[in-house]
């Protein structure tokens, strides 16, 4: 079921909306460990078996007169109930050649499928795309041998969509961006795996794209790790840094894989953590 639409997050100046790209079921088989699958398949029967099914959001970010967004969703580089992230942002009034500029937390497909149109096309024609460094670089510059196998499936597609946007892709390191915008390196789930904080004022929202994957698994117990990691050690560490983070300093996060609406605080829980949403 769809989630009831959000009217956004206003981070001073800047307003952050959900944008939802349909739903994306996961399963405890994706947890390499048996021990940690038998945790997980505890706290999964209490949160009941609908919460093994991922939201996959980008967001859109109103900045003054200015459009962009993080992420893009799948588009139709996976499963056909995905994609509806180009409705969701015709539903706020946005049409895809307004989009100035879109930041990639990493170049997994559902994260930047949406790049791509049903043509074939740039979707956006209009946008740069912000990347950090490190991402790009092992996407678009590392030789096949050199990359994971779990990778490797995937380079020769991911360049043929970034390819359309290969005048517009902007490397950033940490703490670059746009004005109010800023890269947090967060890697593990992919080398350059990026969290954009998005500041204004004395507010801020961070966007952790895949920092966790199911909520009611790696919230309660983060050191869970799931295949979807490339480095699951190097996650682990991404994960607890940044959970402390925004838990001591009350930041409010945008998930790419949070329950609805995509947008909440993270709070401690025992000798773990637990979402609001809102």
């Amino acid at each position: 079921m769809q989630p009831q639409a959000s009217r956004g997050l206003t981070i001073g100046a800047i307003e952050v909306t959900p944008l939802w790209d349909g739903p994306l079921p996961s399963s405890l088989e994706k947890i390499p460990d048996p021990l940690h699958r038998a945790e997980a398949e505890t706290l999964i029967a209490r949160a009941g078996a609908d919460a093994l099914t991922m939201n996959v959001y980008g967001f859109l970010l109103r900045l003054g007169d200015r459009l962009a967004l993080i992420d893009t969703g799948a588009g139709r580089l996976m499963s056909p109930a995905l994609g509806k992230l180009a409705g969701a942002l015709n539903a706020q009034g946005v049409a895809p050649q307004q989009i100035e500029t879109i930041f990639i937390t990493h170049v997994h497909r559902d994260h930047f499928g949406g790049l791509v149109d049903d043509a074939g096309a740039a979707a956006f024609p209009n946008a740069e795309l912000v990347l950090h460094e490190k991402e790009a670089s092992f996407w678009l510059d590392t030789a096949l041998e050199d990359m994971p196998a779990r990778a490797r499936r995937y380079r020769d597609s991911t360049r043929q969509v970034l390819s359309l946007y290969a005048d517009r892709i902007r490397r950033v390191k940490d703490n670059e961006g746009l004005p109010g915008i800023s890269a947090h390196l967060a890697p593990g789930h992919t080398p350059g795996h990026t969290c954009w904080l998005v500041q204004s004022g004395d507010r801020a929202v961070l966007a952790w794209g895949d920092l966790i994957h199911i909520a009611h698994i790696h919230l309660p117990s983060p050191h869970i790790a799931m295949e979807y990691d490339l480095d699951p050690i190097v996650a682990l560490q991404s994960r607890l840094r940044v959970l402390d983070w925004v838990a001591s300093d009350r930041i409010p996060v945008a998930g790419a894989h949070l329950p609805a609406p995509g947008i909440g605080t993270i709070i401690r829980s025992g000798n773990g953590y637990a979402y609001q949403p809102g």
